[in-house]
């Protein structure tokens, strides 16, 4: 299939990531820890201390040891939930200093932020490394200081009856700074900073709760994966709940997620957003709203490559347009 051909040409040829594996900070242990509501919120989205803030970790050199590109952080909550918020980010940066509650002196030179999303949602697993979604890898120099984490969150919530979240797992040999609010006055805390698994070649896949609208059937398309994306295997895109009958689907592969939603009612796609941008399209044929694209992963692609993935079902009594859109998903390529 030319799209698919396409598409693997496109992971082979990106330029490869040195193979390392995973760090921890300060242990594989993502069962054990104090839970904190900080930096991910209690469940309240108006929570005056917890619903919207700013938390700074920051990662000694000799855990990395050398310079390496980090492509994916994971955290380790401690309970199971569904997580919305209005905005959330993470920045990565260097340090040469020590951390200091003036939190914006606490990266020099080159930053940049690889988790950026507004109107985002993921489910939490307990006492289970969750991954954070990083867009792009960060390269990390020891020679710049230590690796500086700062995570942001506006109106951190859970969904309906998921109030009360747990928060992170914790250390207490791990100081963190965090303020409440947006701003970058804060409080230095000598222990009991969240825990963190940084990765230089991992892989696996990501079924986010955020996209989708409503079919003619009442359903909203959901996307799903099985199969794995470590290379020499083979990864299957799923989509069911589409219209009933023999139909069509599209499935868009994109490289780099959008920030934010791309409301699409104003072409006639009532209710309806874009989560993705169109670097690759595959066109599937579905049975009774359900379908699904294999795609082959040879050896010799980028470990740490993220593809983002969403599909558009063909459903002309939906909307004047058309056209559904299902949840949004992520793989990441292994090796």
């Amino acid at each position: 299939m030319k799209h698919l051909a396409i598409l693997v040409a496109t992971l082979a040829a990106a330029v490869p990531l040195a193979a390392q594996q995973c760090l921890f900070l300060p242990a594989d242990t993502p069962t054990l820890g104090t839970p904190d509501p900080r930096p991910f919120g209690s469940g309240n989205p108006s929570d005056p201390t917890y619903g919207t803030m700013r938390y700074q970790v920051q990662v000694p050199a000799a855990v990395l040891a050398q310079a390496q590109d980090i492509v994916e952080i994971f955290v380790a909550p401690a309970g199971s939930h569904t997580r919305t918020f209005t905005e959330f980010q993470v920045r990565m940066g260097h340090n040469p200093n020590g951390m200091g509650a003036a939190m914006v002196t606490n990266m020099v030179g080159f930053t940049s932020r690889p988790v950026q999303y507004n109107q985002w949602t993921f489910d939490t697993a307990a006492n289970e490394w969750l991954p954070l979604g990083m867009a792009f890898p960060f390269h990390y120099d020891p020679q710049f200081g230590d690796l500086v984490l700062e995570f942001f969150v506006r109106q951190a919530a859970a969904a309906p009856g998921g109030a009360g979240d747990l928060g992170l797992r914790t250390d207490p040999s791990i100081p963190f700074v965090w303020t409440s609010g947006q701003g970058y006055n804060g409080t230095i805390e000598t222990g009991g900073g969240i825990k963190l698994r940084l990765c230089t070649d991992v892989f696996g896949v990501v079924e986010y709760g955020v996209g989708g609208c409503v079919g003619s059937n009442g359903l909203r398309p959901t996307l799903g994966y099985s199969g794995s994306p470590q290379m020499g295997s083979t990864l299957d895109i799923e989509v069911e709940d589409g219209p009933p009958g023999a139909g069509v689907a599209i499935l868009v592969h994109s490289f780099v997620p959008r920030i934010g939603p791309l409301d699409l009612t104003g072409i006639g796609m009532t209710g309806c957003d874009a989560r993705v941008f169109g670097n690759v399209l595959s066109t599937v044929l579905t049975n009774n709203g359900a379908g699904s694209l294999p795609v082959s992963l040879p050896i010799g692609l980028q470990p740490g490559l993220c593809v983002w993935n969403q599909w558009f079902h063909l459903d002309l009594p939906a909307n004047p347009f058309g056209l559904t859109c299902s949840t949004l998903g992520r793989w990441q390529i292994g090796s």
